[in-house]
């Protein structure tokens, strides 16, 4: 073997050394990647190891719980509050427009993209342009329209879309649209991308839940009577979830009473259940302003009515300057979100908060 082929097997050992390190770099990398991003998103100096508060919530000895992403129904709660759904927006949804040469069913648009949308885990919503209205409403598959237009919402509470989801979204909206003859001009992702992730940082630090508990360390509360100081409190049994909650005049909640101990309440289980618990629980995002006051009212109801304690999840006393402090963090958190455009218990906030 010649000097030149030696040399040129040597060189040819370091390239293949140098990539299979530099992918074992990239595969590292992305596997950190992967785990922080199921991985709790902040890490707040109040936050402490504390008693749990029941499932899908991480609790703290002052009364805060990080947000778990659970699903719950914003088109239930929008309804309660006699709110029709909001629309479209430039702030929350990755917008498709949709042009066609002439009328298309939106029942012929939404039938032709539902096998791929059906994959999305990000809530996809259609809007058609009533010209007469001179406005987008929400697509009538009863009706036809010249445009149209698609969105897939970029961030909730299970975190930010991924250039994956974005991509596929984009190209179930072309596809379905170019089989009713229409054009999909689908928009550069990068932007949106970028916005998804700078909105999901700013959700993780505010997503935060105030929870604190009335106790006896005697006998029982019964259900039936839980049930019936619940009802005078203005409160209704939500049976899918288990817990009461109270709402306002326009149908937003306010908080929510949950059992302490494992069993759910449900209209028949308040005849038989006991315990020695409750918890009351303001979701500060969803939570519209001036919440705070009756939260705090509430909790001091159960406990004036039942002769009980109210603690947080290390069994300590909260007293007056827990929940003036409490109070003070709900007000900041509020004007943080007003400051990015995000209302306290709005229609965005119910969107992003799900």
């Amino acid at each position: 073997m010649s000097e030149l082929q030696v040399g040129l097997l040597v060189v040819g050992v370091v390239v293949v050394a140098v990539v299979f390190l530099y992918n074992k770099w990239q595969e590292r990398r992305y596997r950190r990647e992967a785990e922080a991003g199921f991985a709790s998103r902040h890490e707040d100096v109040l936050m402490r190891p504390g008693g749990g508060a029941g499932p899908g919530t991480s609790s703290t000895s002052s009364g805060l719980e990080r947000v778990e992403p659970v699903l719950v129904s914003f088109e239930a709660e929008a309804e309660a509050a006699g709110a029709s759904r909001p629309g479209l927006s430039e702030f929350l949804d990755l917008i498709v427009p949709i042009e066609t040469p002439e009328e298309v069913s939106g029942a012929a648009l939404i039938g032709a993209a539902a096998p791929a949308l059906e994959r999305c885990s990000k809530l996809t919503s259609w809007e058609g342009f009533d010209e007469t209205a001179a406005s987008w409403e929400p697509l009538d598959p009863d009706r036809s329209y010249s445009r149209l237009r698609s969105g897939m919402q970029l961030v909730d509470r299970r975190g930010a879309a991924d250039a994956e989801e974005l991509a596929a979204f984009g190209a179930a909206i072309e596809s379905a649209a170019a089989s009713v003859g229409a054009l999909a001009a689908v928009p550069d992702p990068a932007p949106a991308l970028a916005k998804a992730r700078e909105l999901d940082r700013f959700c993780g630090e505010v997503d935060i839940r105030f929870a604190v508990h009335v106790v006896s360390d005697t006998g029982a509360f019964s259900g039936t009577r839980l049930g019936g100081l619940a009802q005078a409190a203005g409160f209704e049994l939500d049976e899918p979830d288990g817990k009461f909650r109270h709402r306002d005049e326009a149908g937003r909640v306010i908080c929510a009473l949950a059992n302490l101990e494992p069993s759910p309440f449900s209209i028949d289980g308040l005849r038989s259940l006991s315990t020695h618990g409750v918890t009351l629980e303001l979701d500060v995002p969803r939570t519209p302003r001036g919440a705070f006051v009756q939260f705090r009212d509430s909790v001091q109801f159960f406990a004036r009515e039942l002769n009980a304690r109210i603690v947080d999840d290390n069994r300590q006393p909260l007293g007056p300057a827990a929940f003036d402090a409490i109070g003070a963090q709900l007000r900041a958190i509020h004007r943080s979100m007003d400051a990015r455009g995000i209302p306290p218990g709005g229609a965005l906030a119910l969107r992003l908060f799900s």
